[in-house]
């Protein structure tokens, strides 16, 4: 008996083949559906073993794991206090190994792919997402990985050489290394890895969410989280309607989705009230602190960041950078916590919220902290240059 239904989250047809990330009919992304009738939580400190009826794995008990996960989710009394909020909760990725949260992802994707026989992988990001895949692949020693980077980008890469993982540098900034990614999989008869349309990508992010959920001594009334594609926040609502609908959260909450005012394409889309970004959303060269979240056009993700926001009744923020510094320092003097730029903008998103009065002091509300900054690589990595050519 299948553990999973692969079908589409727009059209809902369903998908026989497990490596088709897009809809054959819409073009929409694919997901598991889980019989969540034989979906058991276990006991465990591994989150791949407590959640792995709810992961996209034929066997998720053959999913190694390299610890992450486990991370604090803490009631910033203090931090609240500033705010004016008496149920203020932040999960604390930046304890990952990786000091980011998509080291979750990783480990999942790269399961799938022993899963389905792929060997060599292509992956491009703003340096997060590489990072984790590369660290993971120089630990499962069983799938190659190209890492494309945009050369604005590279000093965010913080892994060392390894015959597994081999680093390409492109010039421009995440677009340029993303159509470089793509040609480069498909010129070479590569199974790319799939960025914001790989189910592993979403179902291994909604893990910090799962394990929110049951730290928090209460649910949340709203949800923040610092989106680029947003396949975080998808997987997160997602987690959401599982845990609710196995009786273990007792209603969905609002998800907010943060963007830096610098470059905010979705919430210019958001604010017009589209569903769909249209030419003058896209910031074609973007520039910030928060250089996570530095994704310019993110035409194919963001309709399902809008009907998510919508049907949970949240919406999509935009934050300048001095509040997102500003949230930096209080993060720092009142709860000792360290992060990134793009972690800081989920809570300035939310300290905008309070202060406009559109959560009061009572309602509990979860921020996604998905990572911390990392000490800058100082050791010489072998890199390769490369051009799109088309």
């Amino acid at each position: 008996m299948k553990r999973f239904q692969w079908s589409c989250l727009l059209c809902g047809r369903e998908e026989p083949d497990l490596h088709r990330l897009r809809c054959r009919d819409c073009d929409g992304a694919l997901d598991a559906v889980y019989d969540l009738t034989r979906v058991e939580i276990r006991d465990g400190v591994s989150p791949l073993h407590r959640f792995g009826d709810l992961l996209p794995l034929r066997e998720p008990e053959n999913a190694s794991w390299f610890g992450e996960g486990g991370t604090p989710c803490v009631h910033a009394e203090a931090l609240g206090r500033r705010l004016g909020s008496d149920a203020l909760f932040l999960k604390v990725e930046g304890e990952n190994p990786s000091r980011s949260t998509k080291d979750r992802m990783a480990t999942v994707g790269l399961a799938r792919m022993v899963e389905l026989g792929v060997t060599e992988t292509v992956v491009s990001s703003t340096g997060n997402s590489s990072t984790a895949y590369a660290l993971a692949a120089q630990l499962l020693d069983a799938v190659d990985v190209h890492v494309f980077v945009g050369e604005a980008f590279v000093s965010r890469l913080a892994y060392p050489d390894h015959p597994r993982v081999r680093t390409w540098v492109v010039p421009g900034g995440f677009g340029a290394a993303e159509a470089a990614a793509v040609e480069f999989a498909r010129d070479r008869g590569i199974q790319a890895e799939g960025g914001f349309f790989n189910p592993a990508r979403r179902d291994g992010l909604k893990l910090a969410y799962l394990e929110a959920f049951e730290q928090m001594p209460v649910a949340p009334r709203f949800v923040f989280q610092a989106v680029s594609s947003g396949m975080g926040l998808v997987g997160g609502h997602k987690g959401a309607h599982e845990f609710h609908k196995l009786g273990l959260l007792p209603r969905i909450p609002s998800f907010v989705a943060v963007q830096q005012s610098e470059c905010a394409p979705m919430t210019s889309a958001w604010a017009a009230g589209r569903a769909h970004i249209v030419e003058s959303d896209i910031v074609r060269d973007p520039s910030g602190i928060a250089e996570a979240i530095l994704r310019g056009n993110p035409t194919a993700s963001y309709p399902y960041i809008a009907r998510l926001c919508q049907e949970s009744g949240g919406q999509v923020v935009a934050v300048p950078a001095e509040e997102i510094r500003a949230m930096q320092r209080a993060l720092l003097d009142d709860e000792g916590l360290s992060v990134c730029a793009a972690s800081a903008a989920s809570l300035a998103g939310c300290a905008q919220m309070l202060r406009d009065g559109q959560i009061s002091s009572g309602e509990a509300v979860l921020v996604n902290l998905t990572g911390a900054d990392r000490p800058e690589w100082t050791r010489q990595r072998t890199v390769s240059s490369y051009a799109v050519s088309r």
